[in-house]
């Protein structure tokens, strides 16, 4: 199955190209948050050097949050087209998820600045999203802590699959915020 990944949530925008065993990736420089320019050069580019046609795309995965507010809405709305215009199957991952692939009892943590995080708690294979500031953390009990840094491939590429191999598609991604925008409050 040929398939693209777009992860636009984070500084960073990654965007990956799978063909069969091959992985073909492109991660942006930290802090640049320049994804409006950035998305549409590097998934070209990406598909070029693995020799795809946009049509022989039969699968898109996105990151649809939390994170970046803007950043969602570029990786949510360029995949939503990408996917019209091809006719691919949409899986949406969130960006915890991925933080936390193939673990158990652990507090994913995405740091939304002024000691506040966006954390998921997975316990027993059961996934909780919460909002919470850095004195709630201990409260968790989890067994391990994981702080999103940077755009994990290997993980992005693993939830992705996993989630395709479980038939989880959507008809259309949509964007998962945990907290209103600044401009809805």
């Amino acid at each position: 199955m040929k398939s693209l990944i777009i992860d636009a949530s984070q500084d960073q925008l990654a965007v990956v190209v799978i063909d069969g065993e091959k992985v073909y990736k492109k991660i942006g420089e930290k802090g640049a948050r320049r994804h409006t320019k950035a998305i549409l050069t590097s998934i070209e580019e990406l598909l070029t050097e693995a020799q795809v046609l946009p049509k022989e795309i039969e699968g898109i995965g996105v990151v649809v949050g939390p994170g970046s507010f803007t950043g969602i809405r570029i990786g949510v709305a360029t995949a939503n087209a990408f996917a019209k215009a091809t006719l691919a199957k949409i899986c949406e991952l969130t960006s915890l998820e991925v933080l936390a692939y193939n673990k158990d009892n652990v507090l994913a943590l995405l740091d939304c600045k002024h000691d506040n995080y966006y954390a998921l708690f997975r316990n027993n294979g059961e996934d909780v999203y919460v909002a919470i500031n850095a004195s709630e953390i201990d409260g968790f009990n989890a067994k391990e802590c994981v702080y999103y840094e940077e755009p994990n491939v290997d993980n992005l590429v693993a939830t992705y699959l996993e989630k395709v191999k479980n038939g989880q598609y959507k008809k259309v991604a949509e964007p998962f915020y945990m907290k209103k925008s600044s401009a809805e409050n």
